[in-house]
């Protein structure tokens, strides 16, 4: 199997018995991580499961850098678009943000003070992960910070890019290598094909030398704009290495983000058990 990850350590909440839980928490560690990503279309070429496979990824390996626990994977998000292509799913915004607030303060209950979503979702995820995180922050005093793959290991993202900025965009050459790196059976590298250049012009929030406007496209668009295999941009770019350092950069700096908030000080106010 060509698989880095096989997601069975005991740094999972569902691996542990509560008594191992229990014991982290009484050593005064209180962070855990929650895994959130969707199950979407991502191309030919790779599995529809992808943004989660990623969040999990880089929460294994973060973890183990962190010294903290992991939630079980949200393994869907907010994306009304993809259902233009079979299979794809999403919930509403409002229902992931009620999702996320309803993990952290059930965890709450039990001590945990320190919550942080990593995003596989990218720029879809954001908007109702925002609302959640703030939300736990001005309601219990608890520390709830999103952290993005699109923020973290950026001079690594940059200089493995070699000026291509279009291998950034949705199934193309970033997401492509880290599913190469984190689980390569799931990747059909015969289907490997670029794409050509977007046609709904000064929208790709990632392109950063000209106007563009936040804009969020129908499922119809999406199809018709980007194009009927469902990518965008250079996929050929993706290899195993490259995969393998874009993963290490960003779960690197999401490690170091970590440590440096534990040093955050927090006034907790419980709130009542979820019912």
């Amino acid at each position: 199997m060509n698989n880095t990850f096989d997601f069975g350590g005991r740094r999972w909440l569902q691996n542990m018995t509560w008594v191992e839980v229990d014991e982290y928490l009484q050593r005064g560690v209180r962070s855990v991580i929650i895994p959130c990503g969707q199950t979407e279309q991502h191309g030919p070429h790779l599995p529809m499961g992808n943004d989660t496979y990623v969040a999990m990824a880089l929460a294994q390996s973060v973890a183990e850098m962190a010294n903290t626990l992991i939630c079980p994977p949200v393994w869907l998000g907010w994306a009304p678009r993809m259902v233009a292509f079979p299979g794809s799913m999403t919930l509403r915004a409002s229902t992931l943000t009620h999702m996320l607030i309803d993990l952290c303060e059930s965890l709450m209950a039990h001590g945990f003070e320190r919550f942080y979503i990593i995003n596989g979702h990218r720029r879809e995820n954001l908007p109702p992960m925002e609302i959640a995180c703030t939300q736990v922050r001005y309601r219990t005093g608890a520390l709830a910070a999103v952290l993005d793959p699109s923020y973290f290991g950026m001079e690594e993202q940059v200089r493995l890019s070699e000026g291509n900025r279009n291998i950034q965009s949705h199934a193309c050459g970033t997401e492509t290598a880290h599913m190469m790196y984190i689980h390569r059976d799931l990747v059909d590298e015969t289907r490997f094909e670029n794409s050509p250049p977007e046609l709904m012009p000064g929208t790709d929030h990632f392109v950063l030398d000209k106007d563009h406007a936040i804009y969020y496209d129908t499922p119809e668009e999406f199809r018709q704009y980007r194009g009927e295999e469902g990518v965008r941009g250079d996929v050929t770019w993706a290899t195993v290495s490259r995969g393998e350092a874009l993963h290490n950069a960003m779960a690197k700096g999401m490690a170091e983000y970590i440590v440096r908030s534990q040093a955050m000080k927090l006034q907790i106010r419980k709130p009542h058990p979820i019912a």
